[in-house]
């Protein structure tokens, strides 16, 4: 859980990621933190048999950090992550497509990391390797930006899935500490009814309707598959119809 967090806190909103970290080290920061994401959308199981991951404590002063406070607050930072990386992807097209404006210093800092003396070459040359490795950026930003539409995806997916078990499965049990699984990550709660409606009150505020409208219009503007971008809608409206319940 640990490391988890760690992962948390450093790849979403990239502000922890040193300037100097390679894009490369970036990118599989990221792709490590989509494939535990991943890994526990498999762990949670299918159908009739579905394992709650994290508790239902919405608050960041309980003692049990496996809740969904964690959940939303991954699911936060990696839309905040994904924002930056739009932006810093329509940049460095935008700079692709004009390199002959640049300045000869930004030329040369961009050239430095291809070509290996830059002072013996040409400005012809300059500019060629300054697109290539503007291109390069491009790239790996393009490559993060589809690892964020499948972290999100499936973040929104496993949100769906607690609120739906705490919500509908829960609501019909005498304890919550008891799950369809052999798995028990709450303690022993005496008055199930008081925690449902406490999670009822304050999933609206962490899940407010433009928060959830940021969700739909980054797959749909992300994702080039409408069926993956429809999936992530019907989500986000579930969820909603959950909260209004």
């Amino acid at each position: 859980k640990q490391w988890y967090q760690r992962r948390v806190a450093i790849t979403p909103g990239g502000k922890a990621v040193p300037n100097d970290v390679d894009p490369s080290v970036q990118t599989l920061r990221l792709q490590i933190l989509t494939n535990v994401v991943s890994y526990c959308v498999t762990s949670m199981g299918t159908g009739s048999t579905i394992h709650a991951i994290f508790t239902s404590e919405l608050s960041s002063n309980k003692g049990n950090n496996n809740n969904l406070n964690l959940l939303i607050t991954l699911l936060q930072k990696a839309l905040d992550g994904s924002s930056h990386h739009a932006d810093s992807y329509t940049q460095l097209l935008h700079k692709s497509m004009h390199v002959q404006q640049m300045s000869t210093e930004e030329q040369r800092e961009l050239a430095s990391a291809v070509a290996m003396d830059i002072e013996k070459c040409s400005a012809h040359q300059r500019t060629k390797y300054a697109e290539i490795q503007l291109a390069k950026l491009a790239d790996h930003k393009d490559k993060e930006l589809t690892l964020y539409t499948q972290l999100i995806e499936n973040l929104v997916f496993i949100v769906w899935q607690h609120v739906n078990y705490y919500m509908i499965y829960c609501g019909n049990k005498t304890d919550l500490s008891i799950e369809p699984g052999p798995k028990r990550l709450h303690s022993s709660t005496t008055n199930h009814n008081d925690s449902l409606k406490q999670l009822s009150r304050d999933l609206p505020l962490h899940l407010s309707e433009p928060f959830l409208k940021k969700i739909v219009d980054f797959c749909s503007a992300k994702t080039n598959a409408t069926l993956t971008a429809s999936f992530t809608s019907a989500l986000v409206r579930r969820i909603k119809k959950l909260m209004s319940a």
